[in-house]
């Protein structure tokens, strides 16, 4: 009984809870101690281009050897595995709140970049939009926006298209299916800029990269992704 009054005044007080477990927080603003522990953060060797997690440090993995992305870097504050994966999914399908969450994970890996300019979402076609309720990678923009002070841009980056899941399709595949369907909305905004590019997961990263084509040729000068999670590179692990 007052382990249940002190949850109550704590509820009153506006104290939060666990986004992953649901317990009641106190020194992390979004998840508790043991979630903390268990969480697949990202922050083992990565590939320093797409920042997937690797067996080891390297400069490329072998997934962008295969195919190198546009982008200049990649960074992602969990791996796409265990809880996050769940996460993911409610954050897609109506858990808005956890945008918040996510974004203060991601935002610390900004110091991997050079300071950008400004911050874009990869967008969606405004039926699918409307289909979802909201764009889950404007959220975070959006939110990573209002951390750092750095102005998002909602409208640069536009769909003119419905493209096909990428996951399965082969590299030859992904660029078909991705070709012209993103542009550039004001070129005269990318013209020299340093440019964010945020999205909730990478997961073959040819859609961030295909989204920083359009970017580098309205003129931006570089290109970074930052992701809530990545998907591990499982090509080189035996």
């Amino acid at each position: 009984m007052k382990k249940f009054f002190s949850r109550l005044l704590r509820f009153f007080a506006g104290s939060a809870v666990c986004a992953c477990c649901g317990a009641d927080l106190y020194d992390h603003p979004h998840f508790c101690e043991s979630c903390l522990r268990t969480l697949p953060f990202n922050n083992g060797p990565v590939c320093n281009k797409c920042g997937r997690a690797t067996e080891q440090a390297y400069p490329a993995c072998l997934e962008c050897k295969a195919d190198m992305p546009a982008f200049d870097a990649a960074r992602s504050a969990f791996r796409y595995e265990g809880e996050i994966v769940r996460l993911i999914k409610q954050f897609k399908n109506g858990h808005k709140y956890l945008a918040e969450a996510f974004a203060h994970c991601m935002v610390p890996l900004l110091s991997e970049f050079e300071t950008p300019d400004l911050i874009v979402s990869v967008p969606m076609t405004e039926s699918a939009q409307k289909r979802r309720g909201y764009n889950q990678s404007e959220l975070l923009a959006r939110e990573v926006s209002a951390r750092t002070g750095i102005v998002y841009e909602g409208k640069l980056l536009v769909k003119t298209r419905e493209t096909d899941a990428q996951k399965t399709l082969t590299a030859k595949q992904r660029s078909e299916n991705l070709r012209g369907s993103l542009r550039v909305h004001e070129r005269v905004k990318c013209r020299g800029k340093r440019i964010l590019i945020v999205d909730d997961v990478l997961t073959t990263g040819a859609t961030t990269s295909a989204a920083a084509q359009a970017l580098l040729r309205a003129g931006a000068l570089r290109v970074y992704v930052l992701t809530a999670a990545s998907v591990p590179d499982k090509r080189d692990r035996s």
